[in-house]
C-alpha cells in the first residue's frame, strides 16, 4: 500500500475544500456517468464536499522539470515519459531543466525527508513562513512514501508557480513509479485524493501506478482553458460540465 501525504503548501491562505457538485437544472435527469465524473473531478480539485471554500489550482505558464537525486536511468526514463503524457493531456510546456532553473523539482531519496532538509536551500526563497513549514513537515507520517509542497497565487487568480515532490525509494520500484505518476499529477492542481477503492491513481492505495482513462479525463478537465486559477466550485461548476460534454463528445471519456 502506498503511503503518500498531501502535504501541498500554498501562497496566501491554505486550500480549503467545496461543496459537492449540484445537480443540473431543468427537467433533464441527470446523467449518472457525468455525475461520477464531476464527483471526482471536484473532491481532486476541491478536497471534501462537506467543507465550503477553496479555489481552483493549476498553472498557465511552462514547467521546467528537474529530476533531483537519482542516476538510474529507468528512473529518469519514467520522470520524462510520465512529464512528456502530463504535457500532452494539459497543453502545457514541459521540458526537462537544470536545477537552479527548474520550478518543478522531483526528488528521489531512500528518506524524503532527509532530503526535505538536505536540499531546502533550493526552494526556501519559496517559503514565506519557515515555521509552519516546518509545523507541516513534522505533523506527517514518517513512513510517508511520497509528498510534495507547492506555491502560486491561485487564490487571486494566478497559477501554481513552484513545486517540489519527495519520492521514497527504499519501498520497490512499483511504489517509486505510482508515486511519481500520483505526486507529479497532483503537483498540476489535482491536490486531493478519492477513496482508496476508486479505480484511479489518486485513490491512494497503490492500486494503480499508471494514470487510469478517468484520471487523465479529469486532468485534461482541469486544463480546459475555460476553467481559471481562483474559480471557486460555484464559478466553476457550469464551464466544467459544458467542457466534461465536450471532451466526452470528442472521444475524452
Amino acid at each position: 500500500m502506498r503511503k503518500s501525504v498531501a502535504a501541498w503548501a500554498f501562497a496566501g491562505s491554505l486550500l480549503l475544500t467545496a461543496c459537492t457538485a449540484p445537480a443540473p437544472s431543468g427537467d433533464l435527469a441527470p446523467d449518472p456517468a457525468e455525475e461520477a465524473i464531476l464527483a471526482d473531478f471536484h473532491r481532486v480539485a476541491y478536497g471534501q464536499p462537506t467543507i465550503s471554500g477553496g479555489h481552483l489550482a493549476k498553472w498557465t505558464g511552462p514547467i521546467r522539470a528537474a529530476v533531483i537525486g537519482t542516476d538510474r536511468p529507468d528512473y529518469r526514463s519514467a520522470a520524462r515519459r510520465h512529464l512528456a503524457e502530463l504535457a500532452d493531456l494539459t497543453g502545457l510546456a514541459i521540458a526537462e531543466a537544470p536545477a537552479d532553473q527548474a520550478n518543478l523539482l522531483v526528488f528521489y531519496d531512500d528518506d524524503p525527508f532527509a532530503a526535505v532538509r538536505d536540499n531546502r536551500s533550493r526552494f526556501a526563497h519559496r517559503i514565506a513562513d519557515p515555521s509552519s513549514f516546518d509545523r507541516r513537515l513534522d505533523a506527517m507520517a514518517p513512513d510517508a512514501t511520497c509528498f510534495g509542497f507547492l506555491w502560486g497565487g491561485w487564490p487571486g487568480g494566478q497559477g501554481i508557480g513552484f513545486a517540489v515532490v519527495f519520492l521514497r525509494t527504499d519501498r520497490g520500484d512499483r511504489t517509486v513509479e505510482g508515486c511519481l505518476v500520483q505526486q507529479t499529477t497532483q503537483a498540476l492542481g489535482l491536490l486531493h485524493d478519492l477513496d482508496p477503492s476508486a479505480e484511479s491513481v489518486f485513490g491512494d492505495a497503490g492500486k494503480y501506478v499508471a494514470l487510469t482513462p478517468q484520471d487523465r479525463l479529469i486532468l485534461r478537465l482541469l486544463y480546459d482553458p475555460r476553467l481559471k486559477p481562483g474559480m471557486g466550485w460555484a464559478e466553476a461548476e457550469p464551464l466544467a460540465r459544458a467542457a466534461l460534454r465536450d471532451l466526452r463528445k470528442g472521444g475524452g471519456g
